[in-house]
């Protein structure tokens, strides 16, 4: 099945004549004569006339979604692959983004490639242009290409409606102004474009492929709103972490994710034609992800494949489970985990500690990642079994001649661990994740744990374990899981308690 970008359902992808259109017109409806129009015409000029009996503008418009459905209906739309031009239909997934749209002030759409969300938003900036007077739209794009292209897309959306609700009185390159004193800019997405204006509504189009994009957001802030649509662009950057803040609940973006089926021309064998027999099927996955974690996957690939939204959970901490920590001690850049046993025995990673998440030049001590840690046990109410860490943390400091160890053990933290090789705790690993009756969880409250499970590549030498690079921003919360998984594995039965010093055992 031909694919475009247009959202249009398959057995309509154009009209039965085509409709040659110059890239600044603003001409009226399809056909002069209703002798002249085609079914989809027709049905077209209907839906225009619903809309402006329905939906009249500031001067007595009534607002609904159902008015705004018609107006987009009412336009048409290009063809991705013909060229030709189609009526607007809007699918099923496309509704639930324009409600979503209407009902949040900031929207991240997570998405896979050519689902016409674009072509979506543009259309809902022009309704707000025509029917609203003085607004101020703006769209920013990855490149001046296209962002030529979105104004070229909403000059077409424009020129297909029989009787538009305003005029358009200026037309360039840039900008559409109406004769109601709304308008329409477009230009490449840049440090500082955007700062000074106070556009009502922003479409930030493929954030996670800007150069800038935290200088470029920040000065949108005064936008009343913006709607980021992106395909997935790797691990780390900005969109993922407005996604990951989203999910937790945290700010004030809202975000959504629409899988590469929510088109309702693609199926199993499109999948396999276009992502499975794909040159670069791993780059496929991400551009047609089928959940979150392949849109965010790094491009060399991921080492925790099974890894899936399966494995995540809103749980938090409760109180009276069985509990322990794990700790990689990192050279002043720790990690912390806290895992608990539900009742049925499945693993719960509830909480982390990473100082250096997000500020690579944050550090702790041993003594300080102890005080916190302790603090972190009073807050979930827990009281845990031990201290699952590397085993090299029994060597004595060169400075202060008392090993990590002694440091944890001094502070009741009980720790404790087996030597191991780095394989077996990757396989341990592995297995617990991809558990098929009680797999690894990790809760929300873990973002930096999630990310890591999410994206970290295999390690380039040795594929066979994670990414091992000392740059990695990953390594040492995945150490500190992996401590947890390879001991619970082998079972534990060594209990680090330091000369003249006493520790609480396991019960």
């Amino acid at each position: 099945m031909t694919d475009a970008t247009s959202s249009t359902a398959a057995g309509s992808r154009s009209p039965s004549s085509r409709r040659a259109r110059s890239s600044t017109t603003s001409s009226a409806a399809p056909a002069s004569s209703s002798a002249e129009l085609s079914d989809a015409e027709a049905l077209v000029l209907a839906r225009a006339i619903l809309c402006l009996e329905g939906a009249t503008g500031e001067n007595g418009r009534q607002d609904s979604f159902e008015a705004e459905i018609a107006f987009i209906e009412s336009l048409w739309i290009e063809d991705k692959v013909s060229g030709e031009l189609i009526p607007f239909e809007l699918w099923e997934f496309q509704r639930d983004c324009l409600r979503r749209l209407r009902e949040g002030d900031r929207l991240l759409l997570l998405k896979a490639r050519q689902l016409g969300v674009t072509w979506l938003i543009l259309a809902h900036l022009l309704y707000l242009a025509l029917f609203w007077g003085n607004r101020l739209l703006l769209i920013f794009s990855q490149s001046g290409e296209d962002a030529v292209d979105a104004l070229h897309r909403v000059r077409i959306m424009y020129g297909s409606l029989a009787e538009p609700p305003a005029r358009l009185a200026r037309d360039n390159t840039k900008e559409l102004v109406f004769a109601n004193g709304s308008r329409i800019k477009s230009m490449k997405a840049t440090r500082r474009s955007g700062r000074s204006q106070a556009p009502y509504a922003v479409l930030a189009d493929e954030l996670a492929f800007w150069t800038w994009p935290e200088e470029q957001m920040a000065s949108l802030d005064a936008a009343q709103r913006i709607f980021a649509p992106t395909t997935g662009n790797g691990p780390g950057d900005l969109a993922n972490r407005m996604w990951d803040q989203a999910q937790r609940g945290q700010g004030r973006w809202k975000a959504v994710f629409y899988p590469w089926d929510a088109h309702p021309g693609r199926d199993r064998e499109w999948y396999r034609q276009n992502v499975l027999e794909a040159p670069e099927p791993r780059l496929a996955r991400r551009e047609y992800a089928s959940e979150p974690s392949e849109a965010f996957a790094a491009p060399g690939g991921r080492f925790f494949e099974r890894w899936s939204e399966r494995n995540r959970t809103v749980l938090r901490a409760q109180p009276g489970l069985v509990t322990r920590r794990a700790v990689d001690f990192g050279f002043r850049h720790p990690a912390a985990l806290w895992i608990q046993r539900l009742p049925s025995g499945q693993p719960v990673v509830v909480r982390e500690l990473v100082p250096a998440f997000r500020d690579a030049s944050a550090a702790m001590t041993t003594p300080e990642l102890a005080a916190r840690m302790l603090e972190i046990d009073a807050e979930l109410g827990v009281s845990p079994l031990g201290t699952f860490c590397d085993p090299a943390g029994k060597a004595a400091g060169a400075q202060t001649g008392e090993s990590e160890f002694e440091v944890l053990q001094r502070a009741g933290l009980v720790p404790e661990g087996k030597p191991s090789g780095i394989r077996d705790g990757c396989v341990a690993l592995l297995g617990l994740i991809a558990d098929p009756d009680l797999p690894l969880l990790v809760s929300d409250d873990c973002p930096c744990l999630i990310e890591a499970l999410t994206s970290v590549p295999p390690d380039k030498s040795r594929p066979d374990l994670y990414d091992q690079r000392e740059s990695s921003p990953y390594q040492h919360v995945l150490d500190a899981l992996r401590y947890w998984a390879i001991n619970e594995a082998l079972g534990v039965t060594e209990w680090y308690v330091a000369t003249n010093m006493t520790g609480r055992r396991p019960v």
